[in-house]
């Protein structure tokens, strides 16, 4: 049988199973200040928890938690690498180097010039000129590749190549093939020796208004000169081929200065001029003044001469050389170059040289190579960047011609010292009988590059981590926001069947967890 109690025996029953012991109560007037004090305290709960009944879990909220969990791992890894990791920085500081000299090393093979004739020279901003340096030079001879052997030019095969590729515009070829007759007309005529390297060969009536016999040869020359330059009369070479002859009168009254520099001592003057010849060589007319004798002696001038050889381009020497070493010079701009000398064996003429080269090593100061491979990946490329590149001309009187500025580098870690280059190089047109020469010009920066260690502070790492892992949560809580916000809007529109159909579907409206059914009568 069930014992009922009475209501307050209940109650003083629940009351004193959760009293204290008579010796251990207070009074409740004395525990008012400690509530009191720990709910002051707790209002400055910033992470307050909201019970999970209150909260609802949903699949948006796990999806973008997970990606922010895995967003806060990666960025940790990389920011721990990067904080662990030593970058390199740089500054830009006044030069601190104040040595008097500077080193050059070179390494270089000239691809067709022999070890007997290659000189190496240097010039600086001073003045100062050094030929055919020889203390710390090495030179080793390189054979050429393949069966093919160098051999000088003959003179027709020079005369050939060098104007083969030749080509005047319309207003270049009237100024060269127009009459000296007066210095006042529309043409220049300032350069004598490029009428006569424009044709094969160029006949000059050298004449004086004043002179009888220059008058009364003048018809003459009009006709043979018109009959020449139109073709009507023509030379042929000693291969059969027709040469290019251009006839032209000069005016030694108006030009008196070309008249003297050819040492004109009577007129009327006749003379032949070979395209490439030396200065002071030609050919003077002495016979008869008319049309018939003048062919003729033209003519079997012209016929001595070989002006279609088919020549090609080639190697003039059996090999190549090698030329490796250092030369000191002063911190100030200057040039090392590499050319053609006279030697005892084989004399050749310097302007026709090729100085085509390979750079096997090029660099400043007194560095060790292998301090390349050590420096930052940045910082390689502008170290020796000559390094392992050939340069290469086809043509005469052309050279490659380099420009290289230098700027000192100084490293704080290892307490060395290297210089690093900016490289511009280009193909230089020299004038006829000028010698080639691989030039390597440089300048000295005014400032150094000092290369350090950037140090990161252990609170630099903390606050990268902090704003990481807000930063993600963050980011994370507004699109789970924007999210479950557009999923409502998405679940309130109503998707309506065509009219025909007895139902519709209204998504939105929802009675005790289950979505309601209504027909086209609204009847649910």
């Amino acid at each position: 049988m069930v014992q009922v109690q009475e209501p307050g025996e209940l109650n003083a029953l629940h009351c004193s199973a959760f009293t204290e012991p008579p010796d251990t109560r207070r009074p409740l007037i004395d525990m008012l200040p400690q509530i009191a004090s720990k709910a002051w305290y707790h209002g400055y709960d910033a992470f307050r928890k909201v019970p999970a009944d209150l909260s609802e879990a949903t699949t948006i909220g796990a999806s973008m938690t997970l990606l922010a969990m895995i967003t806060c791992v990666v960025l940790f890894c990389c920011e721990t690498s990067a904080f662990l990791t030593d970058a390199p920085t740089s500054r830009i500081v006044v030069d601190s180097n104040q040595d008097e000299l500077l080193t050059i090393n070179f390494d270089v093979t000239m691809l067709d010039v022999d070890c007997s004739h290659l000189t190496v020279g240097v010039w600086d901003a001073f003045g100062t000129e050094r030929f055919n340096i020889t203390k710390n030079v090495q030179k080793q001879r390189v054979d050429h590749k393949g069966s093919r052997k160098g051999q000088p030019y003959k003179e027709e095969e020079l005369l050939e190549l060098e104007f083969s590729d030749r080509s005047f515009t319309a207003e270049e070829l009237a100024e060269l093939d127009s009459d000296w007759g007066s210095s006042s007309d529309n043409f220049k005529h300032n350069d004598f020796q490029a009428v006569i390297d424009a044709h094969d060969f160029t006949m000059i009536n050298f004449y004086a208004d004043w002179c009888s016999h220059c008058r009364n040869f003048a018809p003459t020359w009009f006709d043979f000169e018109k009959s020449v330059n139109e073709r009507k009369i023509t030379a042929n070479d000693a291969d059969g081929q027709a040469a290019s002859v251009h006839l032209l009168r000069l005016n030694c009254v108006d030009f008196q200065d070309t008249c003297k520099e050819q040492m004109i001592r009577g007129f009327p003057a006749v003379r032949l001029y070979r395209r490439g010849a030396k200065k002071g060589e030609f050919d003077e007319y002495t016979g008869e003044r008319n049309a018939d004798g003048m062919t003729r002696w033209m003519q079997s001038i012209v016929a001595k001469r070989h002006l279609h050889t088919g020549a090609t381009y080639h190697s003039i020497f059996a090999e190549g050389c090698r030329v490796a070493g250092s030369v000191n010079v002063a911190r100030v701009p200057g040039t090392v170059h590499f050319q053609v000398g006279q030697s005892k064996e084989r004399d050749i003429n310097p302007a026709f040289t090729n100085v085509s080269h390979t750079v096997h090593h090029f660099s400043f100061g007194e560095a060790p190579r292998g301090l390349k491979a050590s420096l930052p990946s940045q910082y390689r490329s502008h170290v020796n960047p000559l390094d392992g590149q050939t340069f290469v001309v086809d043509k005469f009187h052309k050279a490659p011609s380099h420009f290289i500025k230098v700027v000192h580098t100084r490293f704080e870690d290892s307490d060395l010292r290297s210089y690093q280059q900016t490289h511009q190089w280009s193909v230089r047109t020299l004038q006829r009988g000028t010698t080639p020469q691989a030039k390597f010009s440089f300048d000295l920066s005014p400032v150094e590059v000092v290369i350090g260690k950037a140090d990161r502070r252990w609170y630099d790492y903390i606050t990268q981590i902090f704003a990481i892992t807000g930063g993600a949560f963050t980011v994370m809580s507004l699109a789970a926001g924007v999210l479950k916000a557009s999923s409502v809007q998405i679940k309130s529109v109503c998707w309506t069947r065509s009219v025909d159909l007895p139902l519709r579907w209204r998504c939105g409206e929802v009675m005790g967890g289950e979505k309601l059914r209504i027909d086209s009568h609204g009847r649910k």
